[in-house]
């Protein structure tokens, strides 16, 4: 019997230790270059250890029949911190949201926490009966109805996010969901352990796997892709309709790294691109291609969208402190894309000359 429960044990166990281990040296690893990231998955990394724990606890009073404190004490901090684990992830997933969106989505974590402790006063939520079976109340699937609110808005912001052309993080997030949602079917169905918990393990590290791939296609100071990442989007883009170009550059930025300092110039670059940021669409892409240089790539976006853009970020740029120059292509009829970047670059400082004569005059 003690054999065969050893067994069931290690079955349990090895592939979501295995992924944990994996995940603590790998974030250990690269803690130092992309600290964000590691923040954002201490608190979903430290849930998943302590529900493994929490499980094993659970599992081994239940197979010694136990129908004490602990056992119930066991059961209500796994449900509650399921709910926190999901949790968690949410909050990865909405990581530019309002801070008050975040608060309201603590609310159903809140009111499982208050559920589950009546446990130890009342048969409202669970007891365990005297073979050590579990008996359930009128509240028992409180935990499972959170469970599953928690999934449902995870999916739901995976698909909302398609708007900010965020479609790679959306499959990631759907499909780690429907994994999860399966997960449960199983284990429920077939009376099966430890399936879930290695399911979400590994949902966790591809979710991190991610955004680590993701941070290293961005530029740090900015946020916006970077270099590397505008020369593997726009390798093969000669057989996509209606591609602008917008060639952006920053004025003054070596007036300013020399009388203000660098850090003044680094100011100076992250305003300019939060102000680009702000009126880009869906379909456009936004990268930083050198030291003052940003470039917007539209696809499948039609002209009179593209030119709408071109005002607003016009406005925005005026009603700013900050000044740039801009020069616009749209790809033509058997016309390759370093071509249509030339013609944006072009320009691009047909109009910063203009800019300075326009100052000239001024002076």
């Amino acid at each position: 019997m003690y054999d065969e429960f050893l067994q069931q044990l290690i079955q349990i166990n090895v592939l979501p230790l295995c992924i944990i281990i994996f995940l603590i040296i790998f974030i250990g690893f690269n803690d130092v270059y992309e600290h964000e990231v590691t923040e954002m998955f201490v608190k979903p990394l430290f849930f998943l250890i302590i529900l493994i724990v929490i499980d094993n606890i659970d599992y081994y009073l239940l197979n010694g029949r136990n129908t004490g404190f602990i056992h119930v004490l066991s059961a209500v901090l796994g449900y509650n911190i399921r709910i926190c684990l999901m949790l968690s992830l949410i909050f990865i997933e909405l990581r530019e949201e309002k801070k008050i969106l975040k608060n309201i989505l603590v609310i159903p974590a809140v009111v499982n926490f208050v559920i589950t402790m009546l446990a130890f006063f009342t048969k409202l939520v669970f007891w365990y009966g005297e073979d050590g079976s579990i008996m359930r109340g009128p509240l028992s699937y409180t935990p499972h109805v959170v469970s599953f609110l928690y999934a449902v808005i995870l999916f739901v912001y995976g698909i909302y996010i398609l708007k900010y052309d965020r479609w790679r993080e959306s499959i990631v997030v759907c499909v780690a969901t429907m994994l999860s949602l399966l997960a449960t079917f199983v284990e429920t169905m077939f009376q099966l352990r430890g399936i879930l918990i290695g399911v979400v393990s590994l949902d966790v590290a591809f979710f991190y796997m991610f955004m680590h791939v993701e941070y290293f296609k961005r530029d740090i100071l900015t946020g916006a892709l970077n270099r590397v990442s505008f020369y593997a989007d726009t390798r093969n883009l000669e057989s996509k309709d209606e591609v602008t170009v917008f060639s952006i550059d920053l004025n003054d930025l070596k007036k300013i790294n020399d009388t203000l300092g660098h850090p003044a110039g680094d100011e100076a670059i992250k305003g300019a691109a939060q102000v680009i940021r702000k009126d880009l669409l869906k379909g456009s892409h936004f990268y930083r291609v050198g030291g003052d240089e940003f470039v917007i790539v539209s696809i499948g976006v039609p002209q009179e969208k593209t030119d709408k853009m071109l005002t607003c970020l016009l406005m925005d740029m005026n009603a700013s402190k900050y000044r740039f120059a801009i020069g616009s292509a749209t790809m033509q009829d058997n016309e390759v894309f370093d071509d249509v970047y030339k013609r944006a670059d072009r320009e691009m400082y047909a109009n910063k000359r203009a800019m300075k004569g326009e100052r000239r005059k001024t002076q």
